[in-house]
């Protein structure tokens, strides 16, 4: 009887979606449970009488149930501020597509104006150069020269050059380009703002729940003295206190 070939493994599931990252640190939301936990172990009227014994801070569960709502609230903040940031980097690439918009009909009449052996003018201009494969910085930083050469002075002096078709005023190109340089500048700002709050929540954040884990540790460490791991019928209690129940708690 000939041999029946094995059946072929079952193809991975396309449609399975995959997981998401968690924009929140995974150490965070662990010791906001834990403190949390052991903040509602401490309070429990069946163990409040041991802890007291031991001189247990009678105000710990309490500033640990308040501090971890504060972090979590913190959380919060910080996810919006770096989505914010987010859509601020979506709207500086459009500001960076905006600005190379505004600077092409100048770059075209650039081109009509200086021919021949000019071409260190067309330049100037970014004509027939790889200005559009710059960061937006660069590019900003180069259409504010041509913004500048293009507009009248000081005390309405002339434009330190002129070229066919591009004149200032309102609703004209280089108003269009002026306000796209603007726009960019905004969203710079803007996205500064958000990237620095984020960073400022963050610090916030790590302070508050390094406090947390010592106010928890300091409950745990009375929790250990109370209800010693060699003690009988204390594995439910330690458990409870998120304790080890076959050695003490380390330090």
């Amino acid at each position: 009887m000939p041999d029946t070939p094995a059946p072929a493994p079952a193809a991975p599931d396309a449609d399975k979606p995959k997981r998401t990252r968690s924009p929140i640190n995974q150490e965070f939301l662990d010791e906001i449970e834990d403190s949390r936990d052991v903040a509602a172990a401490a309070s429990d009227p069946a163990h409040t009488a041991a802890l007291a014994a031991v001189e247990l801070d009678a105000t710990l569960p309490a500033s640990i149930t308040a501090l971890a709502t504060e972090v979590e609230n913190d959380l919060g903040d910080l996810i919006g501020s770096r989505a914010a940031k987010k859509a601020k980097t979506g709207e500086h690439d459009a500001d960076r597509e905006a600005i190379l918009a505004a600077l092409a009909p100048i770059q075209s009449a650039a081109k009509r104006k200086y021919k021949g052996d000019q071409e260190a003018m067309r330049q100037a201009y970014g004509a027939g150069t790889t200005l559009s494969s710059e960061g937006t910085e660069d590019i900003a930083t180069f259409a504010t020269g041509v913004l500048k050469r293009l507009s009248p002075g000081e005390n309405n002096a002339p434009p330190a050059d002129t070229l066919p078709g591009i004149k200032p005023g309102a609703n004209g190109v280089i108003d269009t380009l002026s306000k796209a340089l603007a726009k960019r500048g905004a969203t710079s700002t803007a996205r500064t703002t958000q990237q620095n709050k984020a960073s400022a929540t963050l610090e916030q954040i790590t302070a508050k729940v390094e406090t947390l884990a010592t106010h928890r540790k300091e409950i745990q460490l009375a929790a250990d003295q109370a209800w010693p791991w060699r003690k009988d019928g204390v594995e439910a209690i330690r458990k409870a206190f998120l304790l080890p129940v076959d050695r003490p708690l380390r330090d």
